[in-house]
């Protein structure tokens, strides 16, 4: 009786957390397997994550995004953008499929794929929009103490890393936060409308 409980019990914890999509508000790391400790992979900071499984310390999660041909460490928000969802290790052993693939603009080829991983529970949030907030208070707080502040989209996904990478250390942004801020940039940028 005890046993069929507790089984119950964690069935239907996992079943609760089946397929909810999450978004991480912090840089993450990744697992290959659930009882693995060796950090195989990040995951940044906004990244969408569907929650297949919930554990009581790790999450196996599923990230959908975009990787360029050649190129079999490293997982984008977009096709022929520098958005980084999460960075592999090459020696990690994920289960990455294949959903489809496409060429951008310069003929490029990109696969569009999912990853399963596992990650630690916390640091995952069903609202996006308090991570954007957050992201973009420090921007303008910190951004606008030197000189006027840029528009977000006056610059490409692509340009914004660096220009944020050449002026950050002149703010009081943390550390932890940079990432977060990047992401915000990135997917608010002028050539990101639509996406």
């Amino acid at each position: 009786m005890k046993k069929s409980l507790i089984l119950g019990i964690t069935l239907l914890t996992v079943s609760l957390y089946a397929n909810e999509t999450m978004y991480t508000s912090s840089v993450k790391n990744l697992y290959e397997a659930s009882d693995s400790n060796a950090v195989k992979g990040r995951l940044l900071p906004t990244s969408k994550v569907i929650v297949v499984e919930k554990n009581s310390d790790k999450s196996k999660i599923e990230i959908e995004g975009f990787m360029k041909a050649g190129v079999s460490n490293a997982i984008y928000f977009s096709v022929g953008k520098r958005i980084l969802v999460a960075g592999l290790s090459k020696s990690g052993k994920f289960d990455i499929k294949k959903l489809s693939s496409s060429k951008d603009k310069d003929g490029v080829e990109w696969k569009k794929v999912v990853l399963t991983a596992y990650t630690k529970n916390e640091n995952l949030t069903k609202d996006l929009k308090p991570l954007y907030d957050k992201a973009e208070d420090l921007f303008k707080s910190n951004c606008s103490i030197c000189h006027p502040i840029h528009p977000v989209d006056e610059f490409t996904a692509n340009q914004w890393p660096s220009m944020f990478k050449a002026m950050v250390n002149r703010t009081a942004i943390p550390k932890e936060d940079r990432y977060l801020v990047t992401q915000f940039l990135q997917k608010h940028a002028k050539d990101m409308k639509g996406e």
